[in-house]
């Protein structure tokens, strides 16, 4: 090597250490949430290599960080250019995917992160968390479990396990570990929310409150107190709370979730305060956010309702040799936020059912989406149906699945997802010796009950419009109303007002349905400590009320739309 090529490798030497001490110390800056500067120094560093792998992925990070997601995107699409091996840009690109509910392409991108290297932890925290926002408990806890195999103390490997715990009905363990991140990280916001589902989902409601409250109280800007201090009628805000959030809301910046959140949170604490004026005003403003993410289309759910009945109208025959000896599925079904948690919470307090919850195995085994399926979805119905094969497998796979749930020596074992009523028909014939309970209210409080509630994903897009809420309720009675003529005799229907103004003589008759003695406990299900995972989760801690009965009419002058479409 002469003098001159010496000079130029030392040159580039010298450079390369220095860009290295920048892009490190960018990093350093953008973890303490130095934003400006941490961007300053990844420019600085892209100026001197542009092709500089890291620069532009941790570029994306810092945009993303600032909510910025399409210019975080680009930047991780950039980052696949100069190095399309980048398992760790494909996991980050991932994670945009699941900001903006792509599913699929999330997963596509981990699967190949993890193909290039298993033993990326981020990529496998990532995967837990994919699995978990798709309710898949068993992979969930799969991965989060591997990751901590491989990094026993990593933090978010924890928590992503107990949250996977959680769905998977494990909750004192998830409590646990979430007990122990919050003492080693007691800034960390995301692992004190976390324990306070973990307590509102076994009923704590004072602990759960008591960490929202105190979060609030620190940081009344972080929205994710927000909810959880505004439910809870003992808290009260401020005027500059108020205007805070008011403000907030003007803003282009926001996003919807963001959005959605704040209204449904002042929702609730303007209904607590009974300004149920203020409150109408944000159930109105939040659920027309929420709407305008994703229009729901009702053709589809015609479709679906019309061939189901097309295909049932004509005799459909299974002969089942194999009977069931134990784990008996029941099916409570119906309209969401019809009564089907408080029927579970009462059949699962007796000493021979046990409740495992709104279960997804029937749509699973299926292959079908219980609301929006796809038109091939539908257009196979036939096939399917009509192939005795194919329903014997069905009923094995999903009996296998049920089995899983349940480790005691309960007789039954309830399967209560709600949507589930649009398989009535198909579950007399693969399922003959299941018990179903169809539960109904009365139709605008069971409307008002959807339309003033937020869930947690978009598959309930119908309930945020009030039209199309009530165009969506008509045809779920049209479609109920031909399954009890196919099966009038089979179905119990458990009327909400019934039960409410007859507790005992309406438990007696479920739990004779179920053909098992009466148990005095069913009366007291508020007792029952079990998992609850669903809206109704205070409800069914507390004994019966009327409370809910008639409680539209304080909102009635911002129903009209509703009101007008569920007129008979």
């Amino acid at each position: 090597m002469n003098r001159h090529e010496r000079r130029r490798q030392k040159k580039n030497n010298k450079l390369n250490q220095t860009v290295n001490q920048d892009l490190l110390e960018g990093i350093r800056l953008h973890t303490n949430k130095n934003y400006s500067k941490a961007e300053t120094l990844y420019n600085k560093v892209l100026s001197s290599e542009p092709a500089n792998y890291e620069a532009i992925r941790h570029l994306g990070i810092l945009y993303q960080d600032l909510e910025q997601y399409e210019k975080a995107y680009n930047y991780f699409l950039q980052a696949l250019k100069v190095n399309p091996k980048g398992f760790q840009a494909l996991s980050n690109l991932a994670t945009i995917h699941m900001e903006n509910k792509n599913y699929e392409l999330a997963h596509k991108c981990l699967s190949q992160s993890f193909k290039i290297n298993s033993s990326y932890v981020p990529t496998i925290n990532n995967l837990a968390g994919y699995y978990h926002k798709i309710n898949d408990p068993k992979n969930a806890l799969y991965y989060s479990q591997l990751s901590i195999k491989i990094q026993p103390g990593n933090p978010i490997a924890l928590d992503q396990c107990a949250k996977a715990l959680i769905i998977n009905n494990r909750v004192e363990e998830a409590i646990d570990i979430l007990e122990e991140l919050n003492k080693n990280f007691p800034d960390n916001d995301n692992f004190k929310h976390n324990l306070s589902t973990a307590y509102r989902e076994i009923g704590e409601f004072k602990k759960a409150n008591k960490i929202s409250s105190e979060g609030f109280k620190n940081d009344y800007k972080n929205i994710a107190y927000l909810l959880g201090y505004t439910k809870d009628k003992n808290n009260k805000l401020k005027e500059e709370h108020i205007k805070y959030y008011d403000q907030l809301l003007t803003e282009e910046r926001l996003n919807f979730e963001d959005k959605t959140l704040i209204c449904h949170s002042f929702f609730e604490y303007f209904k607590n305060q009974r300004e149920y004026k203020k409150a109408g005003s944000y159930l109105i403003n939040g659920n027309n956010a929420q709407y305008s993410l994703k229009k729901f289309n009702l053709e589809i759910e015609k479709n679906f309702f019309k061939k189901l009945q097309s295909i049932f109208s004509k005799k459909v025959d299974l002969e089942i040799k194999d009977k069931i000896n134990k784990q008996i599925p029941i099916f409570v079904c119906g309209m969401p936020r019809s009564g089907t948690t408080l029927c579970e919470q009462i059949l699962s307090s007796h000493s021979k059912i046990t409740g495992a919850g709104e279960l997804d195995y029937l749509a699973e085994v299926l292959n079908i989406r219980l609301i929006q399926p796809t038109e091939d979805q539908i257009n196979n119905l036939d096939s399917f149906i009509k192939n005795p094969e194919n329903l014997i497998t069905a009923r094995e796979q999903y009996l296998d699945k049920l089995s899983k749930r349940d480790s005691n020596d309960s007789i039954y074992i309830c399967d209560k997802m709600p949507h589930n009523f649009i398989f009535i028909g198909l579950i007399k014939l693969i399922v003959p010796e299941a018990k179903v309970i169809y539960c109904k209210r009365d139709p605008v409080d069971n409307c008002f009950s959807l339309y003033s509630h937020k869930f947690v994903e978009v598959s309930h897009q119908y309930s945020y419009n009030q039209k199309m809420l009530a165009a969506y309720y008509k045809l779920h009675q049209d479609l109920m109303k031909f399954w009890f003529k196919k099966n009038a005799n089979d179905i119990f229907v458990l009327d909400n007002e019934e039960l409410v103004n007859n507790q005992e003589t309406v438990s007696k008759k479920l739990i004779d349905y179920c053909e098992l003695e009466w148990e005095d406990q069913c009366l007291e299900f508020h007792k029952n400590k079990r998992q609850v995972r669903t809206a109704s989760i205070e409800q069914v801690r507390k004994p019966i009320n009327n409370k809910s009965i008639g409680a539209w009419k304080k909102y009635e002058e911002y129903l009209s739309e509703m009101l007008l479409e569920l007129k008979p």
